[in-house]
């Protein structure tokens, strides 16, 4: 029977990276076709390509978490709708409301192409690998919150169990005791995220003490920086509100999970659900770096150097 259950639950995974990777391709050609179909000859894109782009990428991520729940990854309906419901959010900003916040800013003003030009691919890349780690930050601190809670009620329920179950004593009417070896703690292994931690102490200490601290600052937080003034300056309001409405649902959903976890004593779904949500995220940054050069390669923003 666990031979089986391992051989289903592997078929499950295969199933869902097959969905996951077709869903970016998906996005991605959406984010490549739609700006085209638009350009009948405006000075600007339209509003209803954003207004198309963010449904058709709402509508992909529907369909993803369907086929995610009729996979029967064990997340239950109720995580699954609100995961569905915090990735339409980021969906609707990233390919929606953030593009469009950039050309309704560029009719007020001609953004600085001194720090870097938003009409090329490299103010995307550090533009999207700043607002990435932001992310990132946010989903692996509550995956961390989280985690940790599931270790303790696992501790709990590990003290809650009779004597002879967690101190290796025989239980009463058996007839063989556990040998001595079986209390010898065994060596802890570093994990992975544990290494990368240590690399990236390692890659910021040695920035720093070269003098070269300023390189990552310079080329990827200040074009971010311009690249947030400009959408804030617009539908500013309306971002904050989406990304605080997705991180409330990702809350309440890391809870669902790590609750029906805990109650199955099964601490790969916890994971599994932070790894799926986020390649998710990785994917909307992507589909988003594409939609906006596709949208400049038609219709380039308004720029200005200074003297």
């Amino acid at each position: 029977m666990e031979d089986s259950d391992v051989t289903g639950r592997s078929k499950s995974f295969s199933t869902l990276a097959v969905a996951v990777v077709l869903f970016g391709l998906a996005g991605s050609v959406v984010a490549v076709l739609m700006p085209p179909s638009f350009a009948t000859g405006p000075p600007r894109p339209p509003f209803g390509v954003f207004l198309v782009a963010g449904v058709s990428l709402v509508v992909l991520t529907a369909g993803l978490f369907a086929v995610v729940d009729r996979l029967g990854m064990g997340f239950g309906k109720t995580a699954l709708a609100l995961a569905a419901g915090y990735n339409a959010l980021i969906a609707t900003v990233k390919l929606g409301l953030a593009p469009a916040a950039l050309y309704e800013a560029n009719q007020e003003q001609s953004f600085d192409a001194g720090i870097a030009d938003p009409n090329s691919p490299m103010f995307y890349l550090a533009v999207g690998s700043a607002v990435l780690i932001l992310y990132l930050i946010v989903f692996c601190a509550m995956y961390g919150v989280f985690r940790w809670r599931f270790r303790r009620r696992a501790e709990a329920r590990a003290s809650a169990e009779p004597y002879w179950a967690s101190s290796g004593a025989s239980s009463p009417g058996s007839r063989t005791d556990r040998t001595s070896t079986s209390d010898t703690p065994e060596p802890r292994r570093i994990s992975r995220g544990a290494l990368w931690a240590l690399l990236a102490v390692a890659v910021v200490v040695i920035l720093a003490g070269l003098g070269l601290w300023w390189v990552p600052v310079f080329l990827v937080g200040l074009p971010a920086l311009s690249y947030l003034s400009y959408i804030f300056t617009t539908f500013g309001a309306a971002i904050v509100l989406a990304l605080g409405l997705a991180a409330v649902l990702a809350w309440i959903t890391f809870d669902k999970v790590e609750q029906r976890a805990a109650r199955l004593g099964d601490a790969t779904l916890l994971a599994s659900f932070f790894w799926l949500g986020l390649a998710l995220i990785l994917l909307y940054h992507v589909m988003w770096a594409v939609f906006l050069l596709t949208l400049v390669s038609i219709w380039p923003f308004r720029t200005y150097t200074p003297k």
